[in-house]
């Protein structure tokens, strides 16, 4: 009885006046899923505001929400969490509500704090409007659009212009046959095993990229063989190995160190002395190849430095009926203010309107760094969210011919936080389905043409560690990016950035060039910008939001091949960067 009136009392609280027999099927469910009165209307209250716009509850939709929310949770009488849609994932838990569990894990608390019957009764009471992106929220203010990108200017806008070849009007115009898949028979899936790596293990995978980049380096300069970096010689010798720094501070002149393989120099480090070198451009994780002379074995005399590994282009050329139109966009796709998800939305009528052959969409979805997204305010799993904007990009081009590619991130709370990130578990694309989502970083094959994207900020992350001769060098930004394909790496940076967490078997493995690809997504922070650099078309197109402003789109026309099969990114691609 004290059961039924707390549920009664609850129900009450929430402005719900409920029938004997809805009672009845309430107290049946409690105490059939070893619930509390309190714990029972919290959770049906998060189940209505996401699926049933604050309803009050009916038998069918008691049926449901039991078969959906709590029989696939069932929980035993020794634990009395309850997995609800406050539930995060696996691998994110948002901050401040964790509790611990009898097996050491921590899991979500199943009702949020400072959310009582007053709150839940305001929130339900009021009309939240929420866009086919946003997600269900317990906080009307998270439902506010953001007042500062209603009110930016020049929407639409090129800002930037990549044009060696006239450009069209970068509407798909007829349906191109295209096949979107790896470029490389390994992929990184979500079931490969993460961070268990030895420190034997790293040191060998590193170990081996000094040995891989420095022969290649040696036979593309047809340099002698590699000495040991300790070796007395007053006479030119070369040594091979990677760039350190010998502190914690950042690279500078006097701290330049060479860190040799261990077949050559049994890993030992050497100072090196550049002063007679007129130009260079160094960072920790740099594999270089060095000409200078060592009179006391202790410090390298640098005359010559080379660390152009460039690989040759894909052997290959791309094959499409007619001009291809891509579409590229990098996360965050909701402002820092709001979570009504409006650039993207505004991205997908866009999209709609002009009917690229290919969406490709950079994580992350669901941004960890977003506070509101991680205070407990939305009524819905990252999962299912992640689930939801998935499926709501999907409805939006359904019937059209665009093909969309969904990239991994380490910041999004559906996938794990590692580098390289695999993709999210929570949407399995079936084969033929136009969806693809695919890991950070991932080197595509479109019907030929091979294109290499990363969600993480890799040039951000080098242009705070790199030490360029003379400084104020003119084209920092390219010469940042021409870093990652000199080095062969979507992230060359060693060790990594404080706030990335890099698994060196994967990171070797998945996120090294087999060849230089045709075109190269690199977002960043840094000014977007479109350059062709060693044959490849380098595009950084910012990100679609900047804090709670908008950003920046690309887009790309790619022509194929003439009846002589020539074929460059820099005569048959134009390109564009274009204001949200």
């Amino acid at each position: 009885m004290a059961l039924r009136e707390g549920l009664k009392s609850q129900f009450s609280a929430l402005g719900f006046e409920v029938l004997d027999n809805i009672l009845d099927k309430c107290v049946e469910m409690c105490v059939l899923h070893n619930i509390d009165d309190e714990e029972f209307v919290e959770s049906w209250a998060a189940y209505s505001v996401t699926n049933l716009d604050g309803a009050a509850p009916t038998e069918e939709a008691l049926s449901q929400f039991e078969r959906k929310e709590l029989g696939k949770n069932n929980v035993s009488s020794n634990s009395r969490q309850v997995t609800t849609p406050f539930k995060s994932t696996a691998y994110r838990t948002p901050t401040g509500s964790k509790t611990s569990t009898g097996n050491g894990r921590n899991e979500l608390n199943t009702t949020p704090k400072g959310t009582g019957d007053g709150f839940l009764a305001r929130m339900l009471s009021t009309p939240v409007s929420r866009g086919t992106f946003s997600p269900a929220s317990f906080s009307p203010a998270s439902t506010t659009p953001s007042g500062k990108y209603s009110a930016r200017v020049n929407a639409g806008e090129a800002v930037f212009d990549f044009l060696e070849r006239s450009s069209g009007d970068w509407i798909g115009k007829n349906k191109i046959h295209l096949s979107v898949g790896p470029y490389r028979d390994k992929i990184l899936s979500s079931q490969c095993r993460v961070m268990m790596e030895t420190l034997m293990e790293k040191a060998a995978v590193l170990n081996d990229v000094i040995e891989r980049i420095g022969s290649y380096l040696i036979e593309l300069n047809g340099l002698q063989d590699p000495s040991n970096n300790h070796e007395v010689s007053p006479t030119e010798i070369v040594c091979l190995g990677r760039i350190c720094c010998d502190s914690n501070d950042r690279l500078n002149a006097s701290s330049v160190l060479l860190e040799g393989s261990q077949s050559t120099c049994l890993g030992h480090t050497v100072a090196l002395d550049l002063s007679q070198v007129s130009h260079y451009s160094l960072f920790p994780g740099q594999i270089v190849a060095v000409v200078g002379t060592n009179p006391t074995g202790k410090r390298l005399h640098v005359t010559k430095l080379y660390h152009q590994a460039l690989l040759p282009s894909p052997t290959f050329l791309p094959r499409f009926s007619g001009v291809m139109e891509v579409v590229i966009a990098a996360g965050p796709f909701t402002q820092s203010d709001s979570v009504q998800y409006e650039p993207l939305q505004d991205l997908m009528t866009y999209v709609s309107t002009h009917r690229p052959h290919v969406l490709i969409l950079i994580g992350p979805l669901v941004d960890l760094r977003q506070s509101q997204l991680i205070d407990g305010s939305i009524a819905e799993s990252y999962d299912a969210f992640t689930d939801k904007i998935i499926s709501g990009l999907m409805d939006k081009l359904k019937g059209t011919w665009t093909q969309v590619v969904v990239v991994s991130s380490a910041h999004d709370a559906a996938c794990l936080p590692i580098f390289p990130t695999p993709p999210s578990l929570s949407v399995r694309p079936t084969s033929s389905s136009p969806l693809h989502m695919v890991a950070d970083p991932a080197l595509l094959n479109i019907s030929g043409l091979v294109l290499g994207v990363t969600a993480t900020d890799s040039l951000m992350h080098l242009s705070k560690e790199e030490l360029s001769f003379p400084p104020g060098g003119s084209d920092r930004l390219g010469r940042l990016a021409s870093h990652l394909l000199q080095q062969q790496s979507f992230y060359p940076l060693q060790p990594p950035c404080e706030d990335l967490t890099v698994d060196s078997e994967l990171w070797d493995i998945h996120a090294c060039f087999p060849v230089t690809p045709h075109v190269l997504v690199v977002p960043s922070n840094l000014r977007y910008f479109i350059k062709h650099l060693h044959g490849c078309l380098v595009v950084n197109p910012e990100h679609l939001v900047k804090g709670a402003g908008g950003g920046t789109f690309a887009r790309l026309e790619i022509e194929p091949p003439s009846d002589d099969d020539t074929w460059s990114p820099a005569s048959h691609i134009s390109a564009q960067i274009v204001k949200i």
